[in-house]
């Protein structure tokens, strides 16, 4: 078998792929049995394959480009929490369903990967870049309290989110500082 047929037939690739092919295919699955709340169109399909994808992409690029634990760690948290992030956003919505500030959280995150792919995922930038969707998201939270009195801000889960963003910033810190 030659390198690099093993490097794509590689079992762990071969579960995590198929593994995101099969989450697709749940909703698929569930609206053929009338499942009560499961009544997905062509683009939320179209937009949990991206979403997957991406998933899949953060896991391949920290296997891939992580020198050290701290790194790898740093692309995973910063990873999942963007996918979370999208995930939670697109079905309810962080701060009410259908309210305009939600697509502040879409617009961060979006931003933190264009930035992202400019630096080349450098984890010198990756922390910053980290770091400031830590500190944007509850900054929202507080703009949404200040501009649309009377909804509310779901504190838990941006606290959350922010803890988990940082936390990929201080492994993208502790990376670097480890160099």
């Amino acid at each position: 078998m030659t390198t690099i047929h093993r490097k794509f037939t590689n079992g762990w690739r071969i579960a995590g792929w198929g593994s995101l092919a099969a989450l697709l295919l749940l909703p698929a699955l569930a609206m053929q049995f009338d499942a009560p709340g499961v009544l997905w169109t062509a683009s939320d399909f179209v937009f949990a394959a991206v979403l997957l994808g991406f998933l899949g992409g953060v896991v391949e690029l920290a296997v891939r480009l992580a020198r050290g634990g701290q790194e790898r760690a740093g692309y995973l948290l910063g990873g999942f929490t963007a996918f979370f992030t999208m995930w939670i956003n697109a079905a309810v919505g962080i701060i009410g369903d259908d309210e305009w500030v939600n697509q502040f959280f879409f617009f961060m995150v979006l931003g933190g990967i264009v930035l992202s792919l400019v630096a080349r995922f450098r984890p010198a930038a990756m922390r910053w870049i980290t770091g400031a969707i830590a500190v944007g998201q509850p900054a929202v939270g507080v703009i949404a309290t200040q501009t649309m009195p009377g909804h509310g801000v779901e504190w838990g889960l941006l606290a959350f989110l922010a803890l988990l963003w940082g936390s990929a910033a201080w492994s993208f810190d502790r990376a670097v500082r480890q160099r």
